[in-house]
């Protein structure tokens, strides 16, 4: 009995040895981003949550909504309730090339002086405070890397900063890639007798991190970054309830939105936000893309943007820069702010973008300190002097075939001609 009672025993511990061995090994659950137009009276975000997933984000601009879900589980978000179409997410980048670090005393870059900025600073610098409360009512929200908070060319102009990064929204918006601290200065550096001065040297600037310290992004991303900066600072759109909301002292969203960013294929929700910002009145503005190609990188290439390309100091387009753009700018060795107080030369069509992104500025602030409306954003093929895409091909510099042509589109921006032609509209 006693042999009995030992061998059960050992029976026992043998099998407790085992069978750990052979119970299931867990596997690692991988997820995808998925951005999904939506039904807002239909859409469940229990329901996603059934799945094993989340809603992250969901749109005030359009019916939008950032979902993460099991992979294995994304085609049953197409059955779900109230959802209308779904995209995967994607890849965005900066359009930059070359880095060359140097620390000026106050130069005027050639850029700025090339579309004769300086010569609008007489009657605007960007700074426009219709209700004497202090703030401006313009101001430009670049989506970038991120920005040097406490650049000594920059700090007064930052008003507000917020970064989207895998769909999570914070306040770390440094910039140690140094894309975002660059365009930003092309816009906005200050007129202080160092470093260098921007195409409007006042304006206000939002900072949208989105894109990582790689310099690329996503496209969920970057739907979420401009739907907060149509929201501003204040969260809300339209908080006055008037249906103004550019230009409005009572609201905090951006007269123009800059992007030196782009990517292809890219959902059609990306669309559906741009296309509510632009019904809002902003002027939205994006880097044409350095790939040579016969068109523009998108957001670039929706009718509702600005698609820039670049020019050099002999205003030669270079290879690089994507054909078809809508405007040209200076975008070659361009001189602006560069992450820890210094400064760096840059090119690609991300550095002509803030030159566009700044002369709109200086439109918009020129026409409201003169207690003109301002200017409703206008269409691709535009040539009246009504709206700012209109001015802006009417007075650039026809290069290239008469007219607009695919290397320069309708020419180089001037900011002078165009303030001019704005406040005579």
């Amino acid at each position: 009995m006693g042999r009995l009672v030992a061998n059960l025993l050992a029976l026992t511990l043998l099998a407790l040895l085992i069978l750990p061995s052979l119970a299931p090994v867990a596997t690692a659950v991988s997820y995808k981003t998925l951005i999904v137009k939506i039904d807002r009276a239909k859409f469940d975000p229990e329901r996603v949550k059934g799945l094993g997933g989340r809603v992250v984000y969901v749109a005030q601009l359009a019916p939008v909504a950032i979902l993460v879900v099991p992979a294995h589980a994304a085609e049953h978000v197409k059955k779900l309730p109230g959802v209308l179409h779904v995209s995967e997410d994607g890849e965005v980048k900066a359009f930059a090339v070359r880095v060359s670090l140097t620390q000026p005393p106050q130069t005027m870059p050639w850029g700025v002086d090339y579309i004769d900025a300086e010569q609008v600073w007489s009657i605007t610098k960007g700074f426009v405070d219709v209700n004497g409360d202090g703030d401006s009512e313009i101001e430009v929200a670049v989506i970038d890397s991120g920005v040097d908070l406490d650049h000594p060319d920059l700090a007064d102009n930052i008003k507000w900063c917020v970064a989207v990064l895998n769909g999570r929204i914070s306040n770390r918006c440094s910039d140690v890639n140094g894309h975002g601290t660059h365009v930003t200065g092309t816009i906005a550096a200050l007129d202080n007798e160092i470093g260098v001065v921007g195409v409007a040297p006042e304006v206000e600037i939002y900072m949208i991190k989105a894109l990582k310290n790689s310099g690329s992004g996503s496209w969920s991303d970057l739907i979420i970054a401009i739907d907060l900066a149509v929201r501003g600072p204040d969260g809300v759109i339209d908080a006055d309830g008037d249906g103004v909301i550019v230009g409005d002292p009572e609201d905090d969203a951006p007269e123009v939105i800059s992007m030196s960013l782009g990517g292809y294929d890219p959902p059609p929700e990306l669309q559906e936000v741009i296309a509510a910002a632009y019904s809002y009145g902003i002027v939205i503005v994006a880097a044409a893309g350095n790939e040579g190609l016969d068109t523009p990188a998108y957001p670039a290439a929706y009718p509702e943007v600005i698609a820039v390309g670049a020019i050099d100091e002999n205003a030669t387009v270079p290879d690089w820069s994507n054909r078809n753009p809508e405007v040209t700018a200076p975008g070659v060795d361009i001189l602006s702010t560069y992450p820890d107080d210094s400064y760096a030369v840059l090119s690609g069509t991300s550095m002509a973008t803030p030159h566009v992104s700044g002369t709109v500025a200086l439109i918009q602030a020129a026409r409201l300190a003169q207690g003109l409306p301002l200017l409703p954003p206008g269409t691709e093929d535009d040539l009246t002097t009504d709206t700012v895409r209109g001015i802006l091909h009417l007075t650039a510099v026809d290069l290239g075939d008469p007219g607009y042509d695919t290397l320069y589109g309708y020419g180089v921006i001037n900011a002078y001609d165009a303030v001019l032609t704005a406040l005579n509209s």
